[in-house]
C-alpha cells in the first residue's frame, strides 16, 4: 500500500482555477535511468503529493513517454495534470499534430491537460508559431476536447516570451526559468513573471538550480534555491528528478516549505549577483547547450547529418 501523500501547498493554476502542488516532476532526465526506475519515480512522486507531470515528445527519443504510459496505469493518470511539450522544430501544423497523436499513443491517454509549445528560444519562433500553423494545431486539439489548456515555454530571453505574449493570444500557462541567478541577468522573474500573472496565466517555473550552476558556483545552496522558487508567485516549480533520493529530498523541502520573507529573498539575490552578472552560469540563456538538436537544425545552427 502506498504511504499517505505528503501535504504539499496547493496553488491556483492561473485563471483556470483548480489547484496544483507547488512541486512538479519534469521527466526529461528519466531517459537516463531506465524503465523500472522511471516508473518507480513517477509513481512515488504521485503517491506523495505531486500533481503535475511534465513530458515532451522528444524526451529520450520517445522512451520517456512510453515509460510514463506504463507508470500512469492503474488510476495514476487521473491523479495528475499532464503537461505535454510539443517539440515541432518548425512550429508547423503537420508536425505538431503528428507529434500530438504519437505522444497520446505512447502515454496511452486520450487527452493532455496542457499543450505547451516547447523551447520558444529564437526571435522568430513566435512568428513561426503563428505563420506555420503550430498554434492552429493546439487550438484544434482544444476544440476537439483532447487538450484543455494551451501554453508555451522557453529559457533563452525574456524579450522572446514578451513578444509572444504581446501577439494577443490568451495563453493559459507560461514556463520560464526562475532562480536566484535569473534575478540579475535577462531576468524572467522581473520581466515575464509579473506580465504573465497580469494576464491571468499560470506560471510554471523551471531551472530552479540553474541547470546545475547553483552546485557549481556554491553561491546559493540548492535547497535555498528551490525554496526561493517556491517563494515566488508561481503555480508550480518543475524539477527534473532522476533518482528516488533526489525526489524524496525535494518532497521533504516542499512539504516543509515556509516562504522566505522579502529581506531573505533580496539577500539571496545579492549572493547570486556576485557570479550572475554576465550570464556565464546560466548557459541555457547564453549558449545552445540546452537547446534541442532539431530546433538548432531548423534555425540553421546545425546542418542535417
Amino acid at each position: 500500500m502506498p504511504k499517505p501523500p505528503q501535504v504539499l501547498e496547493q496553488r491556483r493554476l492561473g485563471r483556470n482555477g483548480h489547484g496544483v502542488a507547488i512541486l512538479a516532476l519534469g521527466t526529461r532526465r528519466l531517459a537516463k535511468v531506465g524503465q523500472r526506475a522511471a516508473i518507480q519515480i513517477v509513481r512515488e512522486a504521485i503517491d506523495h503529493g505531486v500533481t503535475v507531470i511534465e513530458t515532451g515528445h522528444e524526451y529520450g527519443d520517445g522512451r520517456v513517454e512510453q515509460w510514463l504510459g506504463l507508470a500512469l496505469r492503474d488510476g495514476y493518470r487521473e491523479r495528475v495534470t499532464l503537461i505535454w511539450q510539443c517539440c515541432a522544430p518548425l512550429r508547423d501544423y503537420k508536425t505538431s499534430m503528428q507529434q500530438f497523436e504519437e505522444s497520446l499513443k505512447r502515454i496511452r491517454t486520450a487527452t493532455f491537460d496542457l499543450w505547451s509549445v516547447h523551447d520558444v528560444n529564437c526571435d522568430n519562433d513566435p512568428d513561426w508559431l503563428y505563420d506555420h500553423g503550430g498554434l492552429d494545431a493546439a487550438q484544434e486539439a482544444r476544440e476537439q476536447g483532447r487538450v484543455r489548456l494551451i501554453g508555451f515555454g522557453g529559457h533563452k530571453s525574456p524579450h522572446i516570451h514578451l513578444k509572444l505574449l504581446n501577439r494577443g493570444f490568451a495563453w493559459d500557462a507560461v514556463t520560464m526559468p526562475l532562480n536566484p541567478l535569473d534575478s540579475t541577468f535577462r531576468s524572467f522573474e522581473k520581466q515575464v513573471l509579473p506580465e504573465t500573472i497580469r494576464r491571468g496565466a499560470a506560471v510554471f517555473g523551471c531551472k530552479p538550480i540553474a541547470g546545475g550552476a547553483m552546485t557549481e558556483t556554491r553561491c546559493v545552496r540548492p535547497e535555498e534555491a528551490l525554496r526561493y522558487c517556491f517563494s515566488l508567485p508561481a503555480s508550480t516549480i518543475i524539477c527534473g528528478m532522476d533518482s528516488v533520493a533526489v525526489l524524496r529530498k525535494n518532497l521533504k523541502l516542499a512539504a516543509g516549505f515556509a516562504p522566505f520573507h522579502a529581506g531573505e529573498m533580496d539577500a539571496l539575490r545579492q549572493k547570486a549577483r556576485q557570479v550572475a552578472g554576465d550570464g556565464r552560469h546560466e548557459r541555457y540563456k547564453t549558449t545552445l547547450d540546452f537547446d534541442g538538436i532539431a530546433g538548432q537544425v531548423a534555425h540553421g545552427f546545425l546542418r542535417k547529418s
